[in-house]
């Protein structure tokens, strides 16, 4: 930060609509909100607990609250309001930064607690209250340690199990590293912001753009048309997204071509190689990812993926990451045969401190020094690591381990289809058996037992849907993932019903 504001003064630091912003006016709002948010009671350590959308002012805070000493909390506005005042008082905060959009959800809350709050956003008199108190000077915080936190990630909105993953300094800065040297980020780069910054920290995109130099757009929603413009009108050159931003950007009905190469950064989930080729055919330059929060985002990067490879594996460890392998149920290494599936389990300087205020959690998830992920995957001869299902999907159908990925990598070759989810269901003559549900492209007509009949002669019968439900929408968390859990007991009250 301290960098991009001496050498890069008078570059685009933001975009938001009609608001454009310089380094320099950054690096001035930025040494004014640190005073604020040190006069609000921020010290050392302590919290400060940001409630916004993605808005040059939360950006701001993503700025001031580190080099206040602080430690930022960003909470998604996508949680529930259940979720956002739980996590807002489990986050310990002493100052708060709230959107104007948002006080109403958690203001009450937090002035039950007693935490001072700082309103942002456009419908707030930030500046004003800005303009009235001095600058701090703009340097590290003293004695600053490279293993505290920096921020406290919060993996989802659940109050049953909080899990706010520490992200220390090192974690960040290994991260930024990473993502300007696979991601080619440079001065004059222009990236546009889809991905809520909550969500990991925007995958480090918060601070590694601006470490870059690079302009910040912010959109003025994430619907669709508005990312759809941003590409068209604002010279984007990169961009991060899960597929689910990114499934309506490839929609066939309404076809995008980009005016210039966009760098595209995919992870979250596992994409269907059918998206991948669609949105390199539109523009994309597409790198392919896999990470946690618990790992600061991205951990791993395919970038040799070229128009016959794209449905290819999730690659190597990025060049700063760490070491990442896949073991079998008694830690040994799988062999690198494209075949054997272990569980994921990485360590290395992306990997997070703990869990916030939880340690048996931390205890499960760093057993052996090694981050647990859950994840399932093989490893190929070259290395590269293909994700194969988190450990809960793999379904297990007359004896026979079934991947729910494998099935529905099969429903997405089908032209109609515009997202696929397979769980397990129940078959009152079989026992467990794969359910899928799916959502179609605009305009398509197909019948579930039209899927069916198309998916038989690539699946042995066992894996075979015993049914595939069309249904308008997925259920999904605020981040993008698909809610696997309301599906299953779905499958299952149907499978019910139809016994009966």
């Amino acid at each position: 930060m301290l960098r991009a504001f001496t050498v890069y003064p008078a570059r685009t630091a933001t975009v938001h609509g009609e608001d454009v912003q310089s380094y320099a006016e950054l690096a001035d709002a930025t040494a004014r909100l640190v005073t604020l948010l040190k006069e609000s009671g921020l010290t050392p350590g302590t919290h400060a607990v940001l409630v916004s959308p993605n808005t040059p002012d939360a950006l701001l805070a993503f700025h001031a609250v580190p080099l206040a000493g602080g430690v930022i909390v960003p909470l998604n506005p996508a949680f529930s309001d259940e979720a956002l005042n739980f996590l807002a008082g489990h986050a310990d905060p002493v100052v708060a930064l709230v959107d104007s959009t948002c006080l109403g959800r958690v203001g009450g809350r937090l002035r039950k607690l007693a935490v001072p709050i700082i309103e942002i956003g456009k419908a707030s008199d930030l500046d004003a209250r800005l303009s009235v108190v001095s600058p701090s000077a703009l340097e590290l915080p003293a004695a600053l340690d490279e293993d505290s936190p920096i921020s406290v990630n919060y993996t989802s909105g659940t109050t049953s199990d909080p899990k706010g993953v520490m992200v220390t300094h090192r974690n960040a800065y290994i991260n930024l590293s990473n993502l300007l040297y696979h991601l080619n980020l440079r001065p004059g780069s222009v990236y546009l912001h889809a991905l809520p910054l909550a969500h990991g920290n925007g995958w480090g995109s918060a601070w590694a753009v601006t470490a870059a130099g690079g302009a910040h757009v912010m959109p003025g929603g994430d619907e669709p048309r508005e990312l759809r413009q941003a590409l068209l009108t604002r010279g984007i050159t990169h961009l991060f997204a899960s597929p689910t931003i990114l499934t309506p950007l490839a929609d066939a009905a309404a076809p995008l071509t980009l005016p210039r190469p966009v760098k595209l950064l995919v992870a979250g989930t596992r994409p269907p190689p059918r998206l991948l080729g669609q949105l390199q055919a539109q523009g994309f330059e597409v790198l392919h990812g896999y990470g946690l929060t618990e790992t600061n985002a991205v951990m791993t990067v395919n970038e040799t993926a070229g128009a016959d490879a794209l449905p290819s594996p999730q690659g190597h460890p990025m060049m700063f990451g760490g070491q990442v392998r896949v073991v079998s149920e008694d830690g040994q290494p799988v062999p690198p045969d494209g075949f054997t599936p272990g569980e994921i389990v990485i360590r290395g300087n992306q990997v997070m401190k703990g869990y916030y205020k939880n340690r048996a959690a931390t205890r499960r998830a760093l057993e052996g020094g090694w981050l647990h992920t859950g994840d399932l995957a093989v490893v190929h001869p070259g290395g590269q690591v293909d994700i194969l299902d988190r450990a809960g999907d793999l379904l297990n159908i007359g004896g026979q381990s079934v991947s729910s990925a494998q099935i529905e990598a099969v429903l997405y070759r089908h032209p109609s289809v515009r997202e696929a989810v397979v769980v397990a269901g129940h078959d009152r003559a079989d026992g467990v058996c794969a359910v899928a549900f799916v959502t179609l492209h605009a305009g398509a007509g197909v019948r579930g037992d039209e899927l069916l009949s198309f998916c038989a002669p690539h699946l042995p019968d066992y894996a075979l849907p015993r049914r595939v439900q069309l249904v308008s929408a997925l259920p999904k968390t605020a981040s993008g993932k698909v809610l696997k859990h309301v599906l299953r007991t779905q499958a299952r009250q149907e499978s019910g019903a139809a016994a009966r």
